[in-house]
């Protein structure tokens, strides 16, 4: 086994036993992927389950880097660092809801014989609404810290 493989499985180790949110992406995904078992899926459907579950485990280690190198960089609370972390944090969040789409339009189909339209509305919800939830949250606290 060559130390660059060896040294990628001790960081990913080292970051599964670190990070709370990269536990829960496992379990959730472990989750996700076995009771795909329990349901004839055609393959293409089995591959869009299995690339929603590996792109949301692939943004949580990449934000747990982005945090981890933004901490060595600066060690006070920083509104530049805190921008960075949260932004890595939003790719987290924006493949968790990548997969919820997946999921609903997949599973859903699978477990409650939903349509196809559900899975569009969930996703129309996220790309649509979701942006604009979090700017008016944004700006009602902003809003408040004013008064």
């Amino acid at each position: 086994m060559s130390s660059s493989f060896i040294h990628a499985i001790e960081g990913f180790a080292e970051a599964i036993k670190r990070e709370r949110n990269l536990k829960i992406h496992f379990v959730v995904g472990s989750a996700v992927l076995v009771s795909s078992y329990m349901f004839d899926l055609t393959a293409n459907e089995l591959l869009w389950l299995i690339f929603a579950v590996f792109s949301v485990i692939g943004a949580e280690l990449l934000n747990t880097l982005i945090e981890s190198v933004m901490d060595l960089y600066e060690t006070k609370p920083h509104p530049g660092v805190k921008f960075v972390k949260d932004v890595a944090a939003g790719i987290v969040l924006w493949y968790s809801l990548f997969a919820i789409v997946v999921g609903t339009i997949i599973l859903g189909k699978a477990f409650f014989h939903w349509d196809q339209s559900v899975g569009k509305f969930v996703a129309l919800i996220s790309v649509f609404f979701f942006p604009v939830i979090s700017l008016f949250g944004r700006f009602t606290r902003a809003w408040r810290r004013k008064k």
